[in-house]
């Protein structure tokens, strides 16, 4: 008997992530007949992968106006919300960030259960365990930590990356208290939450090249701003596609074990000071070689005076509105922080292991921003910066 061909939808599958899981999903789920995807923008391939003609299915719409894209839910068999208002700005624009990942994040939930939509994998962030330690520190430590044992702040304040990590806490909630809810056809909704790290890959636009650009200021020098810096745990966006793939069917085969969790997805990226692995990064291409500044200054220091330039913005925003890319006081605590998360929940009750090797991740990686820095110079008229 032949098995049953599956519809998936993908909230923001235009983007980053949504990229790689598409690729995912072509080459390695058979099962799969239709990928639909509901984006700001129609769906272009930017990672170059291959894809069979009409299998992608583009709706353009915004999902917080849910007449736009409600048409996409109709016998679709599990949907992937990926859709976010990623913006670290500082002071953050707390009202696009509700309004986008927590009342766009219901008003999925919603159609879900109007369009009985069995299952719901969701895209939460490990941004939302930043918190002080020991209640006081300005930066987080989390050493191999499962999801029950690492702290989620309670109150606002807590949280060192305001606004953004926040709103997709009260996003990731909203899905799993949405499990076991009941659909139109009476039978229940099986969500899931996967919290992976800072991702690199092909399409990323933020975060490796955000580096770049402020190496580019300092000849090719990335500047050392928290003393040593900590050590960040990093995932290759294809591993975290495996994983929502894996999740798929995990909420399909093994329902009682995993639906209405949230999940830590890693994978054998090494864990190192973030400026030395976009060093290591930047020495697989031909083209750009970062390096860490041969000065570090203290934490203290660092933190200090981007405490008063906070402060200073706070006291001007009535006044002059000014905003910044990324909170002061945030950035520097995710630069001295150690985040090391723990796997087993997805190694046991989603089957997943790592796709990609930490060779082959950094290789691809390394292609993509290697185009990507060549793109930028010439499109800026900058000159590229010397091999060292």
């Amino acid at each position: 008997m032949e098995e049953a061909k599956e519809i998936v939808l993908i909230t923001g599958g235009a983007g980053f992530l949504g990229q790689h899981l598409i690729r995912i999903l072509h080459e390695r789920d058979p099962k799969v007949r239709e990928i639909r995807v509901v984006d700001l923008k129609p769906y272009e391939n930017t990672i170059d992968h291959t894809t069979p003609p009409g299998k992608i299915v583009s709706f353009v719409g915004d999902i917080c106006k849910p007449s736009s894209i409600e048409s996409a839910f109709e016998g679709v068999d599990c949907v992937f919300h990926m859709a976010a208002y990623i913006n670290f700005d500082f002071p953050p624009n707390r009202k696009e960030l509700e309004r986008v990942n927590v009342d766009g994040t219901q008003i999925v939930v919603d159609l879900c259960r109007k369009y009985s939509v069995p299952r719901l994998v969701y895209t939460s962030d490990c941004l939302i365990h930043m918190t002080p330690y020991l209640g006081k520190a300005n930066f987080t430590i989390v050493c191999n930590q499962t999801e029950p044992k690492t702290k989620v702040p309670q109150r606002e304040s807590e949280f060192q990356i305001p606004g953004y990590a926040q709103s997709k806490y009260k996003g990731e909630v909203m899905v799993l208290e949405a499990n076991g809810s009941p659909l139109a056809n009476g039978e229940p909704l099986k969500t899931i939450a996967i919290r992976p790290p800072v991702m690199f890959g092909e399409g990323d636009q933020r975060f490796v090249p955000g580096v770049i650009k402020v190496a580019m200021r300092f000849g090719g020098e990335i500047p050392k701003l928290a003393g040593p810096g900590g050590k960040q745990q990093l995932v290759y966006a294809g591993n975290a596609a495996w994983a929502h793939f894996r999740a798929k069917e995990a909420l399909a085969n093994k329902t009682k074990d995993i639906a209405g969790y949230p999940v830590f997805v890693t994978d054998e990226s090494g864990i190192e000071d973030t400026t030395r692995f976009c060093q290591r990064l930047s020495r697989a291409n031909e083209t750009l070689k970062l390096r860490p500044s041969w000065y570090q200054i203290p934490l203290f220091v660092s933190f200090f005076l981007a405490f008063l330039l906070e402060l200073l913005i706070k006291a001007l925003n009535p006044i002059v509105k000014i905003k910044l890319s990324f909170p002061p006081c945030g950035l520097l605590s995710y630069m001295s922080s150690i985040l090391l998360y723990n796997r087993i929940r997805a190694s046991i009750y989603l089957d997943y292991e790592p796709i990609y090797t930490e060779e082959k991740a950094v290789s691809n990686s390394a292609l993509w921003y290697e185009k990507w820095y060549q793109d930028y110079c010439r499109r800026h008229n900058l000159k590229k910066l010397k091999v060292k």
